[in-house]
């Protein structure tokens, strides 16, 4: 059938009607095929945050959309999980490491012939798994168990990720609608994107709009830094500065140091457009106790952002203070 709808009374609906026709209201993918919809999650603070205990990961309440891959005709899934899930992680190998992707996966017997229907939250097989949202990328590492302490998680839904740990999560929205992602590190994941999708970043209060397969700032101190960038002179110096609360929890060791310390980091992310060149970056951390802060320093550093690490002897949170100097 050609033309299908909802809600007439002499007609008969199927599943596959509701989800083409819910799937119409979500925005659109830069797809060959017109009635794909870009699938994701709602966006809310805190939707399928992270956490975890030895080898079981934690994944905070979320909505989706998790888009149909076994037909063009299959639509969108709408997924709500009202609760934390818990996902025990097998032990790891006995030889080198191995990387799981937790995420969202459909089952539909109908499209995949896997003789099941449902909607779980688990680690991903690609082999097996046609239909699914990723969420993280976490990095097992050899002999890995619960004995040995597991996984190097977040202190806490929502806290920095370690780095055996990657975020995957893509955002989406109702057709027209904004966007809202948490960060650029988030936007710059968004795949399958139209021309004309607006979206916000919540980190730096900017608007973009995707031009021409790029992201042009239209509103918010990307938008102004860009137009300032018109008018002053190459060489003057611009100035920003900020700060970060950091978390060492991360247990590391060196042999430099007779004991083992711990480390946090966080991502700073600049207003696009606002540095022309990479620029000189300055720290200062805040401590009350004398010697318990062993170092703070810099990697990564863009045009866009930098990624700020702290080493401590001890886990307490601490701010920094940073500068970034450049034109």
């Amino acid at each position: 059938m050609s033309i299908r709808t909802l809600a007439l009374r002499s007609g008969e609906t199927s599943a596959e009607d509701h989800r083409l026709l819910i799937g119409s209201l979500l925005g659109a993918a830069d797809d060959p095929w017109p009635l794909h919809r870009r699938g994701g999650l709602m966006y809310a603070s805190g939707a399928a945050d992270l956490s975890g205990f030895g080898m079981t990961a934690t994944i905070r309440p979320f909505s989706a959309a998790v888009t149909g891959r076994s037909s063009p005709l299959q639509g969108s899934y709408l997924v709500v999980s009202t609760e934390d899930v818990d996902i025990r992680l097998e032990d790891g190998p006995t030889s080198g490491s191995r990387t799981d992707v937790v995420g969202v996966v459909v089952k539909d017997d109908l499209y995949d012939d896997s003789d099941e229907v449902l909607a779980e939250i688990r680690v991903i097989d690609p082999e097996e798994d046609e239909t699914y949202l990723p969420l993280f990328e976490i990095i097992v590492s050899q002999g890995a168990s619960t004995g040995t302490d597991g996984i190097s998680w977040p202190s806490q839904p929502g806290a920095s990720l370690p780095s055996n740990i990657r975020d995957l999560r893509d955002y989406t929205s109702s057709a027209g609608g904004v966007v809202s992602v948490p960060s650029v590190s988030a936007r710059n994941r968004m795949d399958d994107v139209r021309d004309g999708t607006i979206v916000h970043v919540g980190a730096t209060r900017d608007l973009y709009i995707r031009d021409a397969g790029d992201w042009r700032p239209v509103a918010g101190p990307a938008a102004d830094a860009a137009l300032d960038n018109r008018y002053e002179p190459l060489g003057v110096p611009k100035i920003l500065f900020g700060r970060e609360y950091i978390t060492p929890d991360t247990q590391a060791n060196n042999a430099v140091y007779s004991t083992a310390y711990w480390r946090g980091q966080a991502r700073v992310d600049f207003p696009e457009g606002y540095f022309r060149e990479t620029p000189t970056i300055m720290l200062t951390v805040l401590s009350a106790v004398p010697g318990t802060v062993m170092e703070a320093t810099h990697a990564n550093s863009r045009v866009h952002g930098f990624d700020l690490m702290v080493a401590r002897t001890n886990t307490t949170s601490n701010w920094v203070h940073w500068l970034a100097v450049g034109t």
